[in-house]
């Protein structure tokens, strides 16, 4: 049977397909529907999510499901401000636009206690502080100063919303604020290595030393306070541990580089010794530490430390071998067999380190060889080689079958056989799709002789990739493209309703190769058949169907649901509605009684996150404000473009419009002038970059090309300067 209780899974996804089906529903700019149009249905979808969630909120068996709407309404208003952009031209991937979504989802997740509200808030703030940091389109080159303080207070921001987030007992959103600090904290300071410090000392390398000195004791203090308390999470351990290795490292090897120059791998000897050593030193630590505290916590602390520490020795030990015999052998034939005896000697000395503390060197020999050996089988291009080296992976892993190194062995193995295959003949496209699935056969057959060991389920996920594979590859027989497609969709089928194991690995995998192998296979041929939007709500249909005739019996009738009050849930979404009603009236009134002018452009091509294809536009009035900045003649801030009418003019329905060129830029507080010979355009400089407001302008999906030979934008100028792009017309000089 499907997952046991868990018959809502139809109507989750039923839910991702409307919301899908809404996106892009407004995000294609239809041309079949009006403004006023648009705007209404957008209000319509707030409030009946807002309204199917009261409904459920009454239900004994269902209540749950309210917060799921709920949610679906929150995001309905999120796509509704992206719409207010496409349609009015403004905000492609602004701060605003994340900015206006995140205020009534703070609200919604303080008033309900749903967890998935606060994921969503933590999501738009990132955006909003990202995106205002460094706007889409912009290059922005900041000081060292304002570099230094932004980051610092990036860092700092970051580390108060860990604090928050564990003191409310949501620790995975507070391991996520915490990769943004370290984040910050690495990305500062590796740009202002300590190399760069001391090889160009100045009055403000100081403040970087400092930065670098308070980091490291930092580090060493969590390190001692973590190893002698033990009630960090791993986690936390994990993230600053990564984090740190990766400053260590580069500022290491930096130094090494530009001191000693191509003797580089020796420090990297040197490094990979360090780790080594540290690890062993830790995981002896931590193996008298498992008998005092909880089972647990050592163990998850020896899985990331195990983790973390042999993939930096990896790292380290590829790059310098590596060096090193390009150093001693240069390219020639040397160098391939350096590279097959180094592969050789690492995996048969890692064959006898069986003690536990040395777990991290044996993982990184083992990779290291394997890599080495593989390098050797590429650089000697005979396919008999790759035949040997899939058999002794494949003895590997049968003779280490209980052992995690297996896993290691068997993905090396199903490498080779893979390259193998490949270099001993020269497959058509056909023959490509046939041998992934071969690959995928055996490994399917294997999981289902061990479905319940590590080995098995590795098995599993390998199978599922190479199927999916196997129905990627482009091929010139539609009757085995349809065949392959049938046994891919029939595999996971079967493994969802006769389900092998109960581990949620597997489960996973398996959901998201039916999601992967619908969205991702059949995109574009259901977008040439069907509207986007109306593919997904028809979707979304028969998944709500399958919830209401099977999944209902099969859902758990009771789950913990945080009790909230419709009140103050009914007054943010009178906000909503209220905000996006009275910006798209201002907007309409703009449209109908603003000045209209016309204005030279270039323009560039790329896309918004989620309201479709957009022109981003640069004008005259840019040039000639870069122009300005070059000499010094203004600063950043608000201010106004004083536009003057020239004796050229363009016809747009009927009507000449003027063509109108910058003349001036005047402080904010000058009056605005619109009329006839002058308008005035509000604007906000930032750092040297122009922002009037209407550099963006949407395109339906798919006609780029049209608008490829436009130069000239319409816009309407209100009295108070507001301006707003219309449309782009081709004017021929």
């Amino acid at each position: 049977m499907l997952l046991h209780k868990r018959g809502d899974i139809p109507y989750i996804l039923g839910l991702i397909f409307l919301i899908a089906g809404v996106i892009y529903f407004f995000a294609s700019n239809w041309p079949l529907l009006d403004r006023p149009v648009k705007i209404g249905l957008s209000m319509l979808m707030i409030a009946a999510s807002f309204a199917a969630s009261l409904i459920y909120k009454k239900s004994t068996t269902f209540a749950y499901l309210s917060n799921w709407w709920l949610l679906i309404s929150s995001i309905a208003f999120g796509t509704s401000i992206a719409l207010i952009g496409q349609m009015y031209n403004s905000h492609a991937d602004s701060y605003l636009l994340f900015l206006i979504w995140l205020i009534p989802v703070v609200l919604f997740a303080i008033a309900t206690k749903y967890q998935p509200f606060f994921w969503l808030s933590f999501l738009l703030l990132e955006l909003t502080i990202w995106l205002k940091i460094y706007p889409v389109g912009l290059w922005i080159d900041y000081s060292d100063m304002q570099e230094a303080a932004l980051y610092f207070l990036l860092m700092v921001f970051h580390l108060g919303l860990f604090y928050v987030w564990q003191k409310a007992r949501l620790e995975k959103l507070g391991f996520l604020a915490l990769i943004g600090a370290q984040y910050c904290a690495v990305f500062l300071l590796i740009k202002h290595s300590l190399y760069a410090i001391f090889s160009n000392f100045a009055s403000f390398s100081f403040i970087y030393l400092c930065f670098h000195v308070v980091y490291l004791v930092l580090m060493v203090w969590f390190w001692r306070k973590f190893m002698s308390e033990r009630k960090s999470h791993p986690v936390i351990m994990a993230v600053h541990l990564l984090f740190f290795g990766f400053y260590i490292i580069y500022n290491a090897f930096l130094i090494y580089i530009m001191v000693f120059g191509e003797t580089i791998f020796y420090t990297g000897f040197l490094l990979l010794i360090a780790v080594f050593g540290f690890s062993i030193y830790i995981l002896q630590k931590l193996s008298k530490m498992a008998k005092e505290t909880e089972k647990k916590w050592s163990y998850y602390t020896y899985k990331f430390f195990v983790g973390i520490l042999s993939f930096l020795g990896t790292i380290i030990a590829i790059s310098s071998i590596s060096s090193f015999v390009v150093l001693l052998f240069g390219f020639g034939i040397g160098l391939k067999y350096s590279f097959l005896f180094i592969g050789v000697i690492a995996v048969v000395f890692s064959l006898f380190i069986s003690k536990k503390e040395w777990v991290v060197v044996r993982l990184t020999l083992q990779v290291t060889g394997i890599a080495f050996l593989f390098f050797f089988s590429y650089t000697h291009g005979e396919a008999w080689f790759f035949w040997l080296l899939a058999v002794l992976f494949s003895l590997m892993t049968v003779l280490f079958f209980s052992l995690r190194e297996s896993l290691l062995y068997y993905v090396a193995a199903n490498s080779a056989l893979m390259s193998a295959i490949f270099f001993s003949f020269n497959l058509p496209e056909e023959g490509i799709k046939l041998t992934f699935l071969l690959l995928g056969l055996l490994n399917a057959l294997l999981f289902l002789k061990q479905p319940v060991r590590r080995l098995g389920l590795l098995a599993y996920l390998l199978s599922l990739s190479y199927f999916f594979i196997m129905t990627a590859v482009e091929g010139h027989s539609v009757i085995l493209s349809v065949f392959l497609h049938l046994v891919f969709a029939g595999y996971f089928y079967f493994h969802l309703v006769y389900p092998k194991s109960t581990s949620r690995l597997y489960q996973w995998a398996t959901w998201a190769a039916v999601a992967a192998f619908f969205i991702w296979k059949y995109y574009e041929l259901v977008w040439k058949l069907l509207h986007k939007s109306l593919a997904f709500f028809i979707v979304s249909a028969l998944f709500f169907l399958i919830f209401h005739w099977w999944g209902r019996r099969h859902t758990e009738k009771a789950r913990d649901v945080q009790n909230w009050s419709w009140k103050p849930i009914i007054v943010i979404l009178i906000m909503q509605l209220l905000f996006i009603g009275l910006t798209s009236w201002q907007k309409e009134q703009l449209l109908q009684n603003g000045e209209l002018v016309a204005l030279e452009l270039e323009p560039l091509d790329p896309r918004s996150l989620l309201q479709g294809d957009y022109v981003q536009l640069n004008y005259a009035i840019h040039r000639a404000y870069q122009e300005e900045q070059q000499d010094g003649k203004f600063t950043k801030g608000k201010l106004h473009a004083e536009l003057r009418k020239t004796a050229e003019n363009i016809s747009y329905h009927g009507t000449e419009v003027a063509i109108y060129e910058p003349v001036r830029f005047t402080r904010a507080d000058q009056p605005v002038i619109v009329n006839e010979e002058m308008v005035t355009i509000q604007g906000k400089s930032h750092y040297g970059n122009l922002n009037l407001g209407i550099e963006h302008f949407f395109i339906p999906e798919n006609t780029g090309r049209d608008w490829e030979e436009k130069n000239i934008a319409l816009v309407r100028v209100s009295k108070n300067g507001d301006a707003l792009l219309v449309t782009l017309v081709k004017h021929e000089k």
